[in-house]
């Protein structure tokens, strides 16, 4: 039997205490129950980021305003375990609550202890990335995310049941990374209490405090002295799905000093493109034409001798930083990744995309 208390609140709770019982029970869920102890809904701390950014809603708002109402559950004495792994399975969701007949939670059953440890046995964990520093882009403002950031800033919004920097930490772990930088400006006190409350991932981050905005890479002079190998560099509005392990193999074996992380990407054009000649004589159209371009993604993988060329607390954004490197005979290359191993939730219409497509 699991302890039951570290799962359940009372719904006159407010959000900050439903936030601090759900960190504490590290399942990113608990249930709400009345005062007779009767089970109302359940709530994820995807659910509370989600409504706070839709209703701006505040910390001491009650929990039960945020609760799921159609919270998925057994009877004690009907429990069906082919529909319970059908549910894990289709609706995503990590516990299910077991009720007696008044309704009161008297068990609970995790998708992990029914799937998790057998196919956790069998992958084994890639540590490839467990001596390799990853410096995550947290600073900017997030403009192409207006308003959503004006209450966030860009790396705590949520997908999911995770915040978009979390869920970015989580594809660097799943390979043995140990060791992240956020460079931070905007909003940095924000991103520093939200961790400060995670104590499994807190010991492993370490912040460079830009004072003023560098731009994309300015802020990376103040790791000089601190990483001494090849490290990679992410954005933090980017999330990516492919086998890191590769990524670093292919730097080294290049002796590239910096490789971009690029992709294709297709712009349909919905009109009629006019070609014309010097006398403004119309020569054809071209209708709703097609045009395929490789663009960076917004990861990268440098050497640490690029760190000597940043100049000391001056704005530098990535192409400048390119045009420098050039100069100075350093050598660039590239790593192509298909369209479908990253997603871009930097802008609006895209964040909502990915929201909706995780929702299905």
């Amino acid at each position: 039997m699991h302890k039951i208390n570290n799962y359940i609140i009372s719904k006159s709770k407010s959000v900050k205490d439903a936030l601090k019982l759900i960190d504490k029970n590290g399942e990113k869920t608990c249930f709400v129950i009345d005062d007779k102890k009767k089970l109302i809904g359940s709530v994820t701390d995807g659910d509370i980021r989600r409504n706070i950014l839709k209703k701006r809603k505040y910390l001491n708002q009650k929990i039960y305003k945020f609760c799921n109402k159609k919270t998925k559950y057994f009877f004690q004495n009907k429990i069906d375990h082919k529909k319970l792994k059908l549910i894990f399975l289709k609706k995503r969701i990590e516990i299910i609550p077991i009720l007696d007949k008044t309704r009161k939670i008297v068990d609970l059953k995790f998708k992990s202890e029914i799937f998790g440890a057998k196919q956790k046995n069998k992958k084994k964990k890639n540590k490839s990335l467990s001596k390799t520093n990853i410096v995550v882009m947290a600073g900017g403002k997030g403009q192409r995310l207006d308003p959503i950031t004006r209450i966030f800033p860009k790396p705590l919004i949520p997908i999911k049941d995770k915040t978009a920097i979390e869920n970015i930490l989580d594809s660097f772990m799943n390979y043995g990374a140990k060791k992240f930088f956020f460079t931070l400006n905007f909003k940095s006190d924000l991103i520093k209490a939200y961790f400060n409350n995670k104590p499994k991932i807190r010991n492993k981050i370490n912040y460079i405090n830009e004072h003023k905005p560098l731009g994309t890479v300015g802020g990376l002079e103040k790791l000089k002295g601190k990483i001494s190998k090849n490290f990679i560099l992410s954005n933090c509005d980017v999330i990516f799905d492919f086998n890191y392990e590769n990524l670093m193999k292919y730097h080294t074996r290049s002796k590239n000093d910096l490789t971009l992380v690029i992709s294709n990407q297709s712009t349909l054009i919905s009109y009629g493109v006019c070609e014309i000649n010097k006398e403004n004589e119309l020569i054809k159209i071209i209708e709703k034409p097609k045009y395929n371009y490789l663009i960076t993604t917004g990861l990268y993988v440098l050497n640490s001798r690029i760190l000597k060329v940043i100049p000391k607390n001056k704005f530098l954004n990535m192409n400048n930083l390119i045009e420098i490197l050039k100069k100075n005979n350093f050598k660039i290359g590239t790593y192509k990744i298909g369209q479908k191993s990253w997603y871009d939730i930097g802008q609006l219409h895209e964040y909502k995309k990915k929201l909706e497509l995780l929702s299905v």
